[in-house]
């Protein structure tokens, strides 16, 4: 029988991850199954744990009761007591349901309520719930979800004695297989920084992921890498990496906790504020909006502060409120302006600079006695170049694409070459 099976919300700041419970799922439920899928949803949403991720599992199995009982099962041993978690079961493919599949697009650009995920997923599905059920919103987007770009990510899990305790991954190892295999594979080092960005900072299960678009480089970096053992590893097809939340706008549509892709110009320079960020303000023909390079994106931050007034740019980023501000996740610049400024006039006769007559006197060369009216208007070479600028890895959000995958035409259609 086919089976389709979304979770999302079983972890807390204290620990669980969400793909732990997923693989253990396929490791110790009986059936047949595809490889799981980690949809990324909303990266504004204030209330997330962490990385706003839900599950999806498909496959087939031979009795639907016992598949279910035995997945609520480990959902109920291994959901942490504070979650929110929500579970929803599939007898065919969501993915074909209209009302299903639209949900799923928005809880990736916007916010939903729950009482209507409840309702549809009911609908359509069998619905579980645990604390408030706000999982039932994601469980639904990520069972719904349809790929229009794909990456996969293997993921490494502790031994359970391990979680919670500080990782010991030999870092030069990571290093290294990021040399050999970039740009199959991607965000595993910030080499501007030089850190490493593929183990997490919480306690969770997970010792560490590596990303890409072949499956093939991602398993041979992990056979690369060393440190503690590892108990297990997973390989997830995910959105992450494919800007599938950015929403094309204006300036006049931009509304919090969705994210934009807008063209405007740059009215007002970058400035620096309290606490390291910069802020600059771009237009339209519908309003006007500031755009910050937050300080956890570090050098990115100047070549911000190289933008000047008259710049066309397009800005990507998520939408923050009070005041409206669009969080760069990207930059895109399409047109520059000439940078001037104006200088002393040159003589005509010996080239040397002239010194001013006095005040409203003009200039003149002191030993050619020849004259000029004003200041002469130079235009400056600039650092910047026309072209895109990204957050570093260290700071990038997870569904936010890197420019190498820009720069490389990597799409779910072209998944060949390299690997498989």
């Amino acid at each position: 029988m086919e089976i389709h099976l979304g979770i999302d919300d079983t972890d807390s700041h204290d620990g669980m991850c969400t793909t732990y419970l997923a693989s253990t799922i396929i490791d110790n439920v009986e059936g047949v199954f595809q490889l799981p899928e980690l949809i990324r949803l909303n990266p504004n949403i204030p209330w997330k744990t962490r990385g706003n991720g839900a599950l999806a599992i498909r496959g087939q199995v031979d009795n639907y009761r016992l598949f279910k009982k035995n997945v609520i099962k480990l959902v109920e041993e291994l959901r942490e007591p504070t979650s929110n978690t929500g579970v929803v079961f599939f007898k065919k493919d969501p993915r074909e349901i209209k009302p299903l599949v639209r949900h799923s697009r928005r809880a990736i650009k916007t916010t939903l309520d729950i009482d209507t995920a409840v309702n549809l997923g009911h609908r359509y599905g069998e619905v579980y719930s645990y604390g408030n059920g706000r999982g039932v919103v994601g469980a639904l987007a990520s069972a719904s979800h349809r790929f229009k770009d794909m990456t996969y990510e293997l993921l490494a899990y502790r031994h359970k004695n391990r979680w919670g305790t500080p990782r010991e991954v030999e870092e030069e190892t990571i290093y290294r297989a990021s040399q050999i295999y970039n740009p199959l594979i991607w965000d595993t080092v910030d080499w501007k920084h030089k850190k490493n960005v593929i183990t997490p900072n919480s306690p969770c299960p997970v010792l560490y992921g590596v990303r890409g678009d072949f499956i093939e480089p991602i398993e041979k970096t992990h056979n690369l890498i060393e440190g503690e053992s590892v108990a297990k590893t997973t390989v997830f097809k995910t959105n992450q990496g494919t800007d599938e939340h950015i929403t094309p706008m204006e300036i006049g549509e931009l509304t919090p906790m969705t994210s934009c892709k807008v063209d405007g110009v740059v009215v007002e320079p970058p400035r620096s504020i309290k606490g390291g960020h910069v802020i600059f303000t771009i237009k339209d023909d519908t309003g006007t909006v500031d755009c910050a390079a937050y300080e956890p994106t570090k050098k990115f931050r100047n070549k911000i502060r190289k933008l000047i007034v008259g710049d066309k740019v397009v800005v990507y980023g998520g939408v923050k409120p009070n005041p409206l501000t669009i969080n760069i996740e990207k930059l895109s610049l399409q047109e520059k302006t000439p940078k001037t400024k104006f200088v002393n006039p040159t003589c005509p006769e010996c080239n040397r600079n002239m010194e001013s007559a006095g005040k409203n006197q003009g200039y003149r060369c002191r030993k050619c006695k020849t004259t000029e009216p004003d200041k002469k208007r130079i235009t400056i070479k600039r650092e910047l170049k026309e072209g895109y600028i990204e957050v570093p890895p260290i700071a990038r959000r997870h569904l936010a694409k890197p420019l190498i995958r820009m720069e490389l035409g990597y799409d779910r259609k072209n998944k060949t070459v390299g690997g498989r």
